[in-house]
């Protein structure tokens, strides 16, 4: 990834180190490779020679001029707006959650742990009553493809018509007949063996 804030004149910085640690400042002029002339006229640094590592640059830029006097980088701050951004910012909403844990006490840290535990015990059963009414709802769904499937393949292997074939009397006479026939001509032939 490639670096987006840069060492630059008119880039605001973040002091973590020394007595105006947690102000911010613009850096006027490069002294070289490690220092850099800051001022902040705004935040009630005055200007002075600051290491690289005892700041953090911002993403805020002014457009100011080299070694710029503090007259003119007091009225680019005001124009940017510097201090309303870094309020609005995620930056300075987690230095104020830095500062309440370290001031917390040990009882304040139990607490926020029994409320901790209490949060992630209803969202867990949120989750749980959420899955089971989802795995219900598939079920059902799967029930009624499965139902109509059924449906259409039986609607499939049953004919249109419904009707009855037609049986041919005459074939049905015909056997009887047939079957008469038979049994009379056995009658006689037992009644003729009789006699």
């Amino acid at each position: 990834m490639t670096f987006r804030k840069f060492v630059q004149i008119g880039r605001v910085v973040y002091l973590n180190v020394g007595p105006y640690r947690g102000r911010l400042a613009v850096i006027v002029d490069v002294v070289d490779g490690n220092r850099a002339l800051i001022d902040g006229p705004c935040s009630r640094v005055p200007r002075q020679e600051f290491r690289f590592s005892e700041m953090f640059l911002t993403s805020y830029l002014l457009k100011i001029c080299r070694s710029q006097k503090t007259k003119g980088v007091r009225a680019a701050w005001i124009k940017a707006d510097i201090n309303k951004k870094f309020i609005k910012s995620e930056w300075n909403k987690n230095i104020k959650k830095d500062i309440v844990r370290t001031n917390m006490t040990d009882f304040d840290r139990f607490k926020l742990g029994r409320a901790k535990q209490m949060k992630n015990k209803i969202l867990k059963l949120a989750y749980f009553q959420i899955r089971k009414q989802s795995m219900r709802l598939r079920q059902k769904a799967k029930a009624k493809k499965v139902a109509k499937a059924l449906m259409e393949s039986k609607d499939k292997k049953e004919p249109k018509d419904t009707k009855e074939p037609k049986v041919k009397k005459e074939t049905v006479v015909k056997k009887e007949t047939k079957a008469k026939k038979e049994t009379k001509a056995k009658k006689e032939t037992m009644a003729k063996k009789a006699k």
